[in-house]
């Protein structure tokens, strides 16, 4: 019973080696919101283009794909359209196999290839054109995602430091993030009002992790940087498409 645990952690969990890459990746985006929107998107876009390289491959042709469907999605942000954002990002998701088959002769090989494209472009990508939009509505909103996100991986990855509690990382890092989200609301530092306290709670308890767990399963070992959009995968779009419908 104990090898599912760990097996769980393993999955879940951020090497701490990677704290202060997140540290200087927080602080780059931070600044970046503080100068305007467009800079903020801008230095997103790179990021997530450096990521995205990496990932998809080892050749030109075969880091195309990827990286121009990462380029589409994570420019319509800068539109400041959630709506087309969605619209881009579902079309980028149904050509991506189309894309993988092409000059592809062996089919068993298809699948495989468009699940490697859709990893290198997806998660980056995504979470770039998302974060660009809530920037451009609400700056404070895109702060506290950040923090949320930063503080989460950071007790993750002090967690995992220590062997014989290695099975508690997960929840030094929600714990974290909880603190920091009510903090925020207490002393008014995001449009949330208290009395949504528990939904966001509850959106941050469910989608960080389930995001995490996702991206563990469907990258390799050597996706060492895509992993760290692995925490805002499916927080990001949930989070923007909430404080869109609820106060923006």
């Amino acid at each position: 019973m104990r090898g599912l645990p760990d097996r769980f952690v393993m999955v879940y969990g951020t090497p701490h080696r990677s704290l202060m890459w997140g540290f200087i990746g927080y602080c780059t985006l931070m600044t970046g919101l503080q100068v305007n929107p467009s800079t903020f998107g801008v230095v997103l876009i790179l990021a997530a283009l450096a990521v995205s390289w990496r990932a998809s491959g080892n050749s030109i042709s075969e880091r195309t794909p990827a990286v121009s469907l990462l380029l589409l999605v994570a420019l319509s942000g800068l539109v400041n359209d959630f709506r087309l954002v969605g619209v881009v990002t579902a079309a980028a998701f149904v050509s991506t196999p189309v894309i993988a088959a092409i000059g592809n002769k062996r089919k068993n090989l298809v699948f495989g290839h468009a699940l490697r494209v859709m990893v290198a472009w997806l998660p980056a990508s995504l979470t770039a054109a998302s974060l660009t939009v809530l920037a451009f509505r609400d700056s404070s909103c895109a702060g506290l995602l950040l923090s949320l996100v930063f503080v989460h991986d950071l007790g993750l990855g002090l967690g995992m430091r220590d062997r014989s509690r290695r099975h508690l990382a997960p929840f030094f890092g929600i714990i974290g993030a909880l603190a920091i989200l009510w903090t925020s609301i207490q002393i008014s530092a995001s449009p949330i009002s208290p009395r949504w306290f528990w939904p966001f709670a509850l959106l941050v308890v469910v989608a960080i992790p389930l995001g995490r767990i996702v991206m563990g399963l469907v990258s390799t070992d050597d996706d060492r940087d895509l992993k760290r959009f692995s925490s805002y995968f499916l927080v990001t779009p949930l989070w923007v498409l909430a404080n869109n419908v609820l106060f923006i």
